[in-house]
């Protein structure tokens, strides 16, 4: 039985083996400090006959995934539109107990808003996996 790995959530008595494994690794986990405060985030832990393995929070922060804008709209409207857009998610992301908001874009437009608003660009790569991808047989 000791060769199998299962998964569990976090336990109380977990709390002090996450944070020594979590801080010890900062430099290679980026971990946040914020992220266990938020109401949505959760803590999963695989463990196997010799105890916790490993410890991952789980947040659930909104994505902002992709704008469709009119054909020839003014840029300024569509400034403000994206401003509004903008401050519906965060009032979402509060009643959401969301603590992060994401916007992935290549888009210029895109890119121009962000920098201007509260969004920080990050310094990692991006992955995705879409359920409906997983029921497919590859």
């Amino acid at each position: 039985m000791r060769n199998h790995i299962y998964v569990r959530p976090a336990r109380p008595e977990d709390r002090e083996l996450f944070i020594q494994w979590t801080w010890n690794n900062v430099g290679r986990n980026g971990a946040d400090p914020e992220v266990i405060s938020y109401p949505t985030t959760f803590v999963l832990c695989a463990y196997d006959g010799d105890g916790p393995l490993v410890f991952m929070p789980i947040q659930q922060p909104l994505v902002l995934d992709s704008i469709a804008i009119r054909p020839g709209a003014d840029n300024l409207k569509v400034a403000t539109a994206l401003f509004d857009l903008f401050k519906a998610a965060v009032t979402q992301a509060h009643l959401k107990g969301s603590g992060e908001i994401y916007f992935i874009s290549d888009e210029e437009t895109i890119q121009k808003f962000a920098g201007q608003q509260a969004f920080e660009k990050l310094p990692v790569n991006v992955y995705r996996a879409k359920l409906s991808d997983l029921e497919k047989v590859r």
